[in-house]
């Protein structure tokens, strides 16, 4: 029985190093891969659209340049460097935090190759739509069941006069403390009685904009000349429940708006079933957790706007 343990305990110490051991950094070579004739800005918008897919904020370092960063928690960060051409593009390794990567032998936690392989699946899922040949791994898609549209929903940059794309360097942005609900939106009663989440989703925006270096202030009466972060819930639903399984989602629309113009825009969703004690939580606080996702979506927005983005589990924006 003694050897036995020992035995056990040895390998159970060889599985926990073999599970702390890095990966070798996974770079993306799709430098020549786009089919037809293609602009750079073609190509740059479709790199960032992708990006926002899954929290990576991108900076535009030169013409053919760009870096994204995603940060998880505060605690795991990967910056990677991205050329590109009317060609194609690269994603390069360029820093890190808290990934425990090894200069010496060219690995990193494995899962920043999952990150990147994700990031690369959405660029080439935006890229597809420029004539880049596709492999099935890229395309991402929806469930087969979609819920059914039961009318249309006026969003929130329907009524405002479109104008081009708004520089917020230097500039301050201001958010309300409330977030309405779109004037048609399908929300179920009980959900705008007992739940929070109109006062939750500017507290969560606002938080997570703050903590990405960004300047946006709460104000209720916010100016003509003002700069707004103009948002609102078009959709949420609360299926399940506590022993049944949740099922939830929020849906949300926003825009930059200064005066009677609409600058950027962005549509957003996030579903949960609860996470880790799901089964404990009521339908408010699994409600929170979307909208919390979606706070952190915004921020990374934000950071870099993108007109017409579409963010979070995009699947489920149906309006």
């Amino acid at each position: 029985m003694k050897n036995f343990l020992q035995y056990i305990g040895s390998a159970l110490v060889i599985l926990v190093l073999a599970g702390c051991g890095g990966a070798t950094i996974y770079n993306i070579d799709n430098s020549n891969t786009i089919a037809n004739k293609s602009s750079l800005k073609q190509v740059e918008t479709a790199i960032k659209k992708g990006a926002l897919r899954k929290n990576w904020s991108v900076k535009k370092v030169k013409e053919g340049l760009l870096t994204a960063t995603i940060n998880v928690r505060g605690k795991h960060i990967a910056v990677v460097s991205i050329p590109y051409t009317e060609k194609g593009y690269k994603i390069d390794y360029k820093t890190s935090q808290g990934l425990s990567y090894d200069a010496t032998a060219n690995t990193i936690h494995k899962n920043y190759n999952k990150w990147i392989t994700s990031l690369e699946r959405n660029i080439n899922y935006e890229l597809a739509q420029i004539g880049m040949t596709q492999t099935t791994s890229a395309v991402r898609k929806a469930p087969v069941s979609q819920p059914v549209v039961a009318r249309p929903v006026t969003t929130v940059a329907s009524n405002l006069k479109k104008s081009g794309d708004l520089n917020l360097e230097g500039k301050t942005v201001y958010i309300k403390s409330i977030i309405p609900y779109a004037p048609t939106a399908p929300i179920a009663p009980n959900i705008k009685a007992e739940c929070i989440i109109d006062q939750q989703l500017s507290e969560f925006i606002l938080k997570s904009a703050q903590a990405s270096g960004l300047n946006v202030v709460v104000k209720n009466d916010i100016g003509k000349n003002d700069i707004q972060l103009k948002v609102e819930i078009v959709d949420a639903v609360s299926r399940g429940g506590a022993f049944r399984g949740h099922n939830k989602y929020v849906t949300i629309s926003g825009a930059l708006v200064q005066g009677d113009k609409v600058y950027q825009t962005f549509k957003a969703a996030r579903i949960s079933g609860g996470g880790f004690w799901g089964a404990y939580k009521g339908s408010c606080a699994v409600l929170g957790r979307t909208v919390e996702a979606l706070g952190k979506d915004t921020a990374v927005w934000l950071s870099s706007p993108m007109d017409g983005a579409k963010l979070g589990d995009t699947y489920l924006i149906r309006y």
